[in-house]
């Protein structure tokens, strides 16, 4: 039993599972807050790791320059998000419009980046590096691992922890969830809808975009990176629709047994994970933290 190989992989899985935990915690939000599945989330973090990509390798702006002006770019593209995706949506008669809708700015993002930034994959330095300029390294025993993954461990954490916090114990994320339940009655309590609305999407756009940052290093930046989606999509499935702690445990199991299958299944590890979700569709639709679903009079 090679239990180096199993720390790397655990530790692999552990950040591939919060960077999925970030967008679907995204979903989760926006479910929440307004009503709407985000079927552009993953887009949504490609396109905020072609932002800091350029910061970066174009411009070749230090980090204090870089962080700032990354962090501006991402709620504007919330705020652009909002009001050409959500907004002249909101009120169609058909409920699921704007849900449609995001499948098409899915596919605006990706043409949009591949427009500005080209076709071709770009790559985008360490964020921690040792003195040869690679990307750093710590050694625990035998095993060696990459800051790179432990980085996303604790900066996804952090910002899990503080949304939580946020969206559970905090005035503004319940208020946030009383504008989306009753519009017209939140209005009346002083909370405006349109600001609590556009917060969201802004904060949506913030964690998946510096999801897409943490993950730049790790994987070529391209057009092709939305499709980390489907892994979120799939831990929100099996932790429990609409629950924030169960898509965060759900994601981070996804990860790790999508790490742990390419034991044996290297090139079919996305089957495995797929084929788990349809285990818990058959056996627990609901989800591990999800409440039982009533069936069908």
């Amino acid at each position: 039993m090679n239990l180096n190989l199993y720390l790397t992989l655990l530790i692999n899985g552990l950040a591939m599972g919060t960077l999925y935990a970030l967008i679907a915690m995204g979903l989760i939000l926006l479910i929440r807050a307004v009503g709407v599945l985000n079927f552009a989330q993953g887009d949504l973090l490609m396109f905020g790791a072609f932002i800091t990509c350029a910061f970066i390798v174009d411009a070749k702006l230090p980090f204090a320059a870089m962080a700032p002006l990354s962090l501006i770019s991402f709620i504007l593209v919330g705020i652009i998000f909002t009001f050409t995706v959500y907004w002249p949506t909101r009120n169609a008669s058909y409920t699921q419009a704007t849900t449609i809708a995001t499948v098409g700015a899915s596919i605006v993002l990706r043409e949009m980046a591949t427009l500005i930034w080209g076709s071709l994959p770009r790559s985008v330095p360490p964020i921690l590096k040792n003195e040869a300029g690679k990307a750093a390294v710590i050694t625990l025993g035998k095993t060696k691992l990459q800051w790179q993954y432990i980085l996303i461990i604790v900066v996804g954490a952090v910002l899990m922890f503080l949304v939580f916090k946020m969206f559970e114990h905090l005035y503004v994320g319940q208020a946030m969830q009383a504008a989306a339940q009753d519009q017209y009655a939140a209005n009346l309590l002083g909370i405006p809808s349109i600001i609590t609305i556009v917060a969201t999407y802004c904060l949506v756009v913030v964690l998946a975009s510096i999801g897409g940052y943490l993950v730049s290093p790790i994987f070529m930046v391209s057009n092709t990176l939305g499709s980390l989606q489907l892994r979120a999509f799939a831990g929100v499935v099996i932790g429990g629709f609409g629950n924030i702690k169960g898509a965060i445990i759900g994601s981070l199991f996804v990860g790790v047994v999508e790490a742990f299958s390419t034991l044996k299944f290297t090139e079919y590890k996305d089957a495995v994970v797929f084929l788990i979700l349809i285990v818990f569709l058959l056996a627990r639709p609901q989800g591990i933290f999800g409440e039982k679903i009533a069936d069908k009079a």
